[in-house]
């Protein structure tokens, strides 16, 4: 059921259990919702509880509503719980989180692959964040966005569009983000956190650069993640496709990630191609210019299996 405004805050007001998640891998925007949102429901006396099938980031950790996250294992849940999933595209993508939905299932999210999964829905392709999305929400709600809650909106709204770089900015994300700012958001501050490099993660940066690769006559980069190369990086390499993006010519950036044996993940990005369309093609999504997906194959089979739908795109 796809909720109007209104309808949305009646039905999160009639229960007092609610379980807060997001997709795994949690990028900024995702991160940022869970935040706010959280703080949201308990200024509204809920029992929210975020929960988590990943860690978190720790650039992320000077958002206060971020720092008790928990895993799947550590919550127990029955029929009297609402889960409210956010910034995903379907129950597949939040991981071992999806055991605890045992009541209603609510989304809000901004992603035009979503697929429209949940008993309840407010879903806003035309945004360019689920920050965007909440921010909205909450204004027209006449919460009161605190300082911390403006921080963490902000951060996502931010990261989603490339600190308005990125062709989702509309002036409404704009008028959001300047919304956020009146409410006590600190952009130097997030700003500062977020490009906050320790010497291992600025080492790692300088190998990864190192394995940048070009294809389709300099139309299209791509990072491949092997087990080596993560010993550098770690596990969290979702900014590093930025680098990739940024090459003069390059239109389609992406990175492959070994997950296992048998497992590989895809990020990709785009200047002009639709991306969501290759995604699609593995069972992922996303939007038309940056999307993800899984490929269950091996990394050099799955690499070289996207690169030709790829090159089919362009």
């Amino acid at each position: 059921m796809n909720c109007s405004v209104s309808e949305l805050k009646e039905l999160l007001g009639q229960y007092e259990h609610i379980l807060l998640t997001a997709h795994v891998n949690p990028d900024g925007d995702a991160v940022g919702a869970l935040a706010a949102t959280g703080e949201m429901l308990r200024a509204w006396g809920k029992q929210a509880v975020i929960v988590l099938d990943d860690d978190v980031d720790d650039k992320f950790d000077f958002l206060p509503g971020i720092r008790t996250v928990y895993k799947p294992d550590d919550v127990k849940t029955d029929a009297s719980w609402l889960t409210l999933i956010l910034d995903a595209t379907g129950v597949d993508r939040i991981g071992k989180t999806a055991e605890l939905i045992h009541g209603p299932l609510v989304n809000i999210d901004h992603h035009i692959s979503n697929a429209h999964f949940a008993d309840a829905e407010y879903i806003r392709p035309d945004y360019a964040a689920t920050g965007e999305v909440l921010t909205d929400l909450f204004t027209q709600w006449g919460c009161a966005i605190t300082p911390s809650m403006a921080n963490a909106l902000y951060l996502a709204i931010a990261t989603d569009c490339g600190f308005f770089k990125f062709s989702n900015t509309t002036g409404h994300t704009l008028r959001m983000a300047a919304l956020l700012v009146e409410a006590g958001a600190q952009p130097n501050v997030i700003s500062e956190h977020l490009e906050a490099q320790s010497l291992v993660k600025l080492q790692a940066l300088s190998e990864v650069l190192k394995h940048i690769d070009l294809y389709g006559d300099g139309k299209v980069a791509g990072i491949t993640f092997t087990p080596d190369i993560l010993q550098y990086t770690g596990e969290h390499t979702g900014g590093y496709i930025d680098y990739a993006r940024t090459v003069k010519g390059v239109d389609v950036a992406f990175t492959v990630k070994y997950i296992s044996a048998e497992e590989t993940r895809v990020s990709l990005r785009s200047k002009a191609t639709d991306v969501n369309a290759i995604a699609a093609v593995f069972g992922g999504g996303g939007h038309i210019r940056a999307a993800g997906c899984t490929i269950k194959a091996p990394l050099a089979e799955a690499k070289t299996m996207l690169i030709k739908e790829i090159l089919k795109a362009l």
